[in-house]
């Protein structure tokens, strides 16, 4: 059973007894008794009614009429039914509930033990003196209940605030001074004229009443006009204060110092939620607020107050409070921190400071939570709108590099080049430290990687690792589609000798945070083919990218494409420009221009490269025999065998009739004789299938090698040693290779 449950149950026994004891007084007595108590109750509901309210140091003006009575009668009784039936009366008139009568038998037991003690004290014909002091005992003893019963209550409440007896002291010890003398005429006057002279003798206090009620309303009136002024320095303040704040904390900070000048704050906590539901809302705490903030989390949560906070301020006082933030009595305040479209927070405002009460101060609190919430919605619509600008600019610009990509690729063929504008331009507008985009090589079934940026350190490496088809396409699962993309989380990812492969039972996406293992892939797609991917990683904000970045990562992919395609489209009007128009070989003018160019390029970085001039042994005879149709498919024949046995960079041209010329970059003499000599045992094996003659024709050729700069640093210096070489071999049995450096000077001005 809590403390207040049993002060109210003593409350009513308290009730229950003084009215049984004032009935056992009005028994015990003769009729006179009687009479002389209804007078006296009379006289003190008439001082009820002057009774000045100051809160807790109230003026009441019973005393003058209860201690005349102690003193006529000296009977203790009499103070017991007149405070008890006069104050009762008044209350019941005031509040018209029975309720009402616990401070009228409070204020009567504490009469009558104070009369108790003064006529155990004093006798009843006792001395004036000693009557004098007997007077003082009622004074004191009057004081110290009244101070006595307050301090009981206040630790039934649990109310553990020290207590400042001192306004009630003065006002108290003012009030029986003055109405002392009152007291001395009456006991004169009741001693010569009865209750008459009593009644005229009482009439003072009503000037005493009506003077002190005028310096209490002057005072009232001087301190609302204080707090009026305090509450407008208060609304000035706030205009400045509140809506010049940044952040929620320092909002916040501000509304308490501006609440603690309006109401002396004794405990406050205020709970804000931010825009995402799912996260928890966040407690700021003021004074000394007693719950965790988990328990304050709980409790506005049970309430409700996210969905639907009170718009105005509910008051609750004392152990009425719904979710009390601090011990003892206080008044606590709740009221939502919201707009008409958001509500952005409950506040819990606790003080001790009644004048909190008033209208214009609630007015006030109200107001300036509301300045509260508006501040607060306009930092949020400022920072979105900073964000919406950033955003909007960062768009801008990606756009901007957009255009720039495309028109850079505008006119250019060079492929790396272009794939690694694309690459720099995703890493710099949408923030990526690295960005790889690789091709697919059909004919090996592999990826190569062929721009990059961010990985300046490894790429060298990197690139001459390729990825097996097979690695790459798991990745293409629609578990992973984001858009046209696939995020693969670092949890589906492990590492293989070549690069990384999925592990599906692991897969799964992460919610906001971008581990350092993950991956996003675009596929790069030509006619509904896989011609690629652009991989992107480590993104600078650490979040896993939003379905709009990953679209417009999905446009430089398209650029990617587009950049290949036109590359390719290039390099087969190219090849259709320099390609001989029987056989698959280079033309002549594209062999002209290719050899200008190596020996323009080793002669920078200082290399060798050779050139081989070959033609085929007795194809005069082939035409003659066969005719020049079977020629012409023996020329494809050996072009398609010499390109296929080649290396890629080597470049095969058709220098006219049977003679054709191949180049090979960064080789020397003795490589490229070797290179030279291995073309010519594989046509020297080959037999070519010829459709006209339903049969099969063996040829050889003859091959003369020319080396840079040994045997020239021009084109005409390299092809007449190469072709001296050949005419060298032709000469001497066909069907070999001959490098120019080895074959003697005399035959070589002879061909020349």
């Amino acid at each position: 059973m809590s403390r207040t449950t049993v002060f109210r149950a003593t409350q009513w026994v308290v009730v229950l007894m003084t009215a049984a004891l004032v009935v056992w007084a009005a028994v015990a007595h003769d009729p006179r008794f009687f009479g002389y108590s209804l007078f006296f109750s009379g006289l003190v509901l008439v001082a009820s009614f002057l009774r000045i309210e100051a809160g807790e140091a109230s003026v009441t003006f019973e005393a003058a009429v209860v201690f005349g009575a102690i003193i006529l009668f000296h009977d203790p009784d009499v103070a017991l039914v007149a405070v008890f039936v006069g104050c009762g009366l008044h209350a019941f008139y005031e509040r018209r509930k029975l309720v009402a009568l616990l401070e009228p038998a409070q204020l009567a037991l504490s009469y009558f033990l104070v009369a108790s003690l003064y006529t155990s004290a004093v006798a009843r014909d006792a001395r004036p003196m000693a009557k004098v002091s007997g007077y003082v005992l009622l004074l004191v003893g009057c004081v110290v209940t009244q101070l006595a019963f307050a301090s009981l209550r206040r630790w039934f409440d649990s109310d553990v605030s020290p207590v400042d007896f001192r306004p009630t002291l003065a006002a108290q010890g003012k009030t029986l001074l003055l109405l002392s003398p009152v007291v001395g005429i009456e006991v004169l006057l009741f001693a010569n004229y009865g209750i008459g002279g009593f009644a005229i003798a009482f009439l003072p206090v009503l000037l005493v009443a009506y003077a002190m009620r005028n310096e209490s309303d002057a005072e009232r009136q001087n301190a609302e006009l204080v707090r009026r002024n305090r509450e407008l320095s208060i609304l000035t303040e706030s205009s400045t204060q509140i809506l010049s704040a940044e952040g929620d904390a320092e909002t916040l900070k501000r509304l308490m110092a501006l609440l603690s000048k309006l109401a002396h704050l004794k405990a406050c906590a205020v709970v804000t939620w931010s825009a995402n539901p799912d996260l928890p809302g966040t407690v700021y705490r003021f004074g000394e607020c007693l719950p965790s903030d988990q328990e304050i989390l709980r409790w506005v949560d049970h309430a409700g107050f996210a969905e639907s906070a009170p718009s105005r301020a509910f008051v609750f006082r004392d152990e009425q409070r719904r979710f009390p933030l601090s011990g003892g009595g206080a008044i606590q305040v709740l009221i939502g921190i919201q707009t008409p479209e958001v509500i952005y927070g409950i506040l819990i405002f606790e003080t001790d400071d009644s004048s909190i009460l008033k209208t214009g101060s609630l007015n006030l609190l109200t107001l300036l939570v509301n300045q509260t919430a508006l501040s607060l919605q306009d930092q949020l619509l400022q920072s979105e709108m900073r964000n919406k600008t950033r955003e909007l600019e960062e768009r801008a610009s990606t756009m901007s590099t957009i255009l720039e990509v495309s028109n850079s690729l505008i006119g250019s063929f060079d492929l790396d080049g272009a794939l690694t504008r694309i690459a720099q331009a995703i890493r710099t507008s949408l923030g990526f430290e690295q960005v790889v985009i690789a091709l697919l090589d059909q004919k090996r079934n592999e990826l190569t990687r062929r721009a990059h940026a961010g990985l300046d350190a490894v790429w060298d490496e990197a690139k001459r690792k390729h990825i097996p088809l097979d690695e790459i396409t798991p990745m293409f699962d629609a578990d992973f589609r984001v858009s046209s993309s696939f995020f693969v989380s670092h949890k589906a990812l492990r590492q293989s000798d070549h690069d990384f492969f999925v592990h599906h039972q692991d897969s799964g996406l992460m919610a906001e945070e971008w581990h350092e293992n993950d991956l996003l892939i675009v596929p790069l797609v030509s006619a509904d083919q896989l011609i690629g991917y652009v991989s992107v990683r480590e993104p600078h904000d650490r979040r896993v990218p939003t379905l709009e970045k990953v679209q417009t990562l999905e446009v430089f992919a398209v650029q990617a494409v587009t950049a290949l395609q036109s590359a390719r489209q290039y390099d087969e009007i190219r090849r259709l420009t320099y390609i001989d128009s029987l056989t698959p070989a280079y033309n002549h003018r594209f062999f002209q221009e290719q050899l200008g160019k190596e020996i323009h390029r080793h002669a920078r970085n200082g290399r060798e490269f050779a050139l081989a001039m070959l033609d085929i042994d007795n194809f005069k005879r082939i035409n003659d025999t066969f005719g020049h149709p079977v020629g012409d498919e023996i020329l494809k024949a050996l072009v398609d065998e010499l390109i296929t046995n080649a290396r890629d960079s080597d470049i095969v041209s058709r220098y006219g009739g049977e003679e054709f010329a191949i180049i090979f970059p960064d080789t020397p003499a003795h490589s490229a004789r070797d290179a030279a000599n291995r073309l010519r045992e594989i046509i020297e094996r080959c037999e070519f299938r010829i459709s006209q003659l339903h049969r099969n024709l063996p040829i050889t050729i003859s091959i003369g090698v020319a080396c840079y700069p040994r045997d020239g640093v021009t084109n005409a210096d390299l092809i007449a040693r190469a072709d001296s070489a050949l005419y060298w071999v032709k000469k001497h049995g066909k069907n070999q290779v001959a490098v120019a450096a080895e074959i003697p000077t005399v035959v070589q001005l002879m061909s020349s």
